[in-house]
């Protein structure tokens, strides 16, 4: 599980900026805490504050330990400090070992340097740019009989080492990687869905739903969140395309066609929920309710609280999901420039389980 996430210079990030997942001490919704950590996390911030960059931050580990699908973004590195390069920090709990990564990019495939730790012994401290010996240091149990023939700072050293070598299931760099393979980001706004990371290629959500025969489960799915649809499959040019039927199934409109944006966004979790869910490692959704009544912001926290196996991280605008029912002060964090604060951090008052926590926030209690 990740257990801590660090930040600098790259983008609108011109300072440290600290995510923090260790759990405080509630007695309440056990279920969003595991091993510690937290599990289930809520992020708030203002437009523009830089949620959605920080998504992107996160998941820059993907772009070079794994071969899934990311996004380049451009102004890599913070525009006032372009003379540094970007560093990433990621703290890692497996069992009892705490794997600690590191790295710095002066561009999205231009590495600088990569350090990696396993319960404070490091494995691998590797300069892209230096000759000396100690600045290219990997440890022999790690690197075995392995010859490092890296041809340029393109290729992570971790990478080709996992690549190369005889790997258990049970090794914590093992399961490092396959953390960082089964990550997922994606998000649903005006200009399309995008997604990053889990998979190399994109799937019609409409065919996994016939996949996986979900049909009948997808229009409940619906259903509970006010929207009564008749749906059914017809073969048209050799594909299957999603129909929506009236009057008795006399009338009938490709489901694409009439479907709102809300509902497209529906169709959208629903259709990760299939395919990704049971995989996943960790999961991102950025903006997950912008187009979403807050009824099913709701059910659709509620659902991923459900959830086991994996982390998951929303960011949002909507404050009616910041209840005790849903959630707990230590889930939720508050997105200001450079700093991302848990609630139960974020005040000097005690917070109970029957206190409304978005009434405190209105007021003023937290301080961002």
């Amino acid at each position: 599980m990740l257990k801590r996430f660090e930040v600098e210079n790259y983008r609108g990030f011109s300072e440290k900026l600290v995510f923090d997942l260790t759990a405080r001490d509630y007695g309440f919704n056990q279920n969003l805490i595991c091993n510690g950590l937290v599990s289930k996390a809520i992020i708030y911030g203002k437009n523009g504050i830089g949620k959605s960059t920080f998504g992107f931050a996160l998941f820059d580990i993907i772009t070079h330990l794994t071969d899934n699908l990311s996004l380049h973004q451009d102004n890599y590195r913070n525009l006032n400090n372009l003379d540094k390069p970007a560093m990433f920090r990621y703290y890692f709990k497996f069992g009892t070992d705490e794997i600690i990564y590191e790295y710095f990019k002066f561009d999205y495939s231009d590495l600088q340097k990569e350090k990696l730790t396993l319960n404070g012994k490091t494995l691998i401290r590797f300069d892209y740019f230096s000759n000396n010996s100690d600045e290219r240091f990997i440890d022999k149990d790690l690197k075995g009989s392995l010859n490092i023939e890296l041809p340029d700072n393109k290729l992570s050293v971790l990478k080709y080492i996992y690549r190369n070598t005889p790997t258990s299931p049970t090794s914590p760099v093992t399961k490092l990687i396959r953390f960082c393979e089964n990550m997922l980001w994606y998000r649903s706004l005006s200009d399309g869905n995008t997604y990053m990371g889990f998979k190399t290629g994109g799937a019609m959500l409409t065919e996994v739903i016939r996949e996986y025969n979900k049909l009948d489960e997808f229009q409940c799915f619906l259903k509970e969140n006010g929207l009564d649809y008749q749906l059914g499959f017809e073969m048209e040019n050799g594909k299957y395309v999603l129909y929506s039927y009236y009057n008795n199934g006399q009338n009938k409109a490709p489901f694409y066609s009439v479907a709102s944006t809300g509902t497209k966004a529906l169709l959208l979790y629903y259709s990760w929920s299939i395919l990704a869910f049971p995989k996943i490692s960790f999961l991102f959704i950025d903006e997950f309710d912008a187009f979403l009544h807050y009824e099913s912001s709701e059910k659709l926290v509620k659902m991923l609280n459900e959830q086991t196996g994996f982390q998951s991280v929303l960011t949002t605008h909507n404050t009616y999901l910041m209840q005790n029912r849903l959630t707990r002060p230590d889930c939720c964090f508050l997105m200001t420039q450079n700093k991302i604060t848990n609630l139960y951090d974020a005040t000097n008052r005690e917070i109970r389980e029957a206190h409304n926590l978005e009434k405190m926030y209105i007021n003023g209690a937290f301080t961002e």
